[in-house]
């Protein structure tokens, strides 16, 4: 209220349609996105727009983010980040970029059609990540620019989150299990797609040097959990993405024609 750059404007619509609005409002050619649930550290916004200072040429800017260790209080909670590693951005040449932690020019948003409107709630910006692959935009990583996200302390808190995240991204039609292929070609049935999802994901992520991290902490309760918490994540991740994959065929369709793969 007491900076008159700050422009707020409060409309009731999703949350894809209000960074699109925030981005058509905004005054200038660099937009810098985080997301609700975060705390910025201090540096963020410097360090986040140094790679356009320091080349002209760059078109998105990929920020770091981390497990906000101040939400780290219970065993669930802990076996999450030592099974994340502390849940730092893992920077590559297929990074995909989300909310958290992000900027780019709006040439960049207005080539590729803003982010997704008709996914239900997630996965905007995880469509929209994959479409700054498939352009080849130059991109620059700012492993200094981080934002601490808040975790779910409880197993029920995962589950309603992954469900969410399968839902979403079953909308968009990305990230597909394995089990699930399995079902669209008539393999297995559905009622299926969750377990075995849920074993991938215990042996994808149960990795030896995850459990040493909590032995090392002596933090047996935690451990205990790693494996619960990951094989509940898969099961709750494949039940959402058999109804979003279900409601996306309907009504996603713009989203999903986004992607040349599709």
């Amino acid at each position: 209220k007491n900076n008159p750059i700050v422009k707020a404007h409060e409309i009731k619509c999703g949350a894809a349609r209000g960074r699109n609005i925030a981005i058509e409002k905004a005054s200038y050619d660099h937009i810098v996105s985080t997301d609700m649930g975060v705390r910025l550290d201090p540096s963020w916004f410097e360090e986040i727009v140094r790679p356009f200072e320091e080349d002209a040429d760059v078109e998105v800017v990929a920020g770091n983010y981390a497990i906000d260790t101040k939400t780290v209080k219970t065993p669930v909670a802990r076996a999450e980040y030592y099974l994340e590693e502390g849940g730092f951005a893992k920077f590559g040449k297929d990074f995909v970029i989300g909310n958290r932690s992000v900027a780019y020019t709006r040439k960049v948003w207005a080539e590729l059609g803003g982010l997704p409107e008709d996914l239900t709630l997630y996965a905007d910006d995880s469509v929209f990540g994959r479409q700054i692959l498939q352009v080849k935009y130059k991109m620059a990583f700012a492993p200094k620019a981080l934002v601490y996200w808040a975790r779910p302390q409880q197993f029920k808190e995962h589950w309603k989150e992954m469900y969410n995240y399968g839902r979403g991204d079953g909308e968009a039609h990305i990230k597909i299990p394995i089990a699930f292929k399995w079902n669209s070609r008539g393999f297995i049935p559905a009622f299926i797609v969750p377990w075995l999802t849920g074993l991938r994901f215990l042996q994808k992520h149960l990795s030896l040097t995850s459990m040493c991290r909590a032995l090392r902490a002596f933090d047996i309760s935690a451990l205990l959990c790693m494996p619960v918490l990951l094989f509940g994540r898969g099961y709750h991740f494949a039940k959402g993405y058999l109804v979003g994959s279900k409601w996306g065929d309907e009504h996603c369709l713009k989203c999903r024609k986004r992607l040349h793969y599709y």
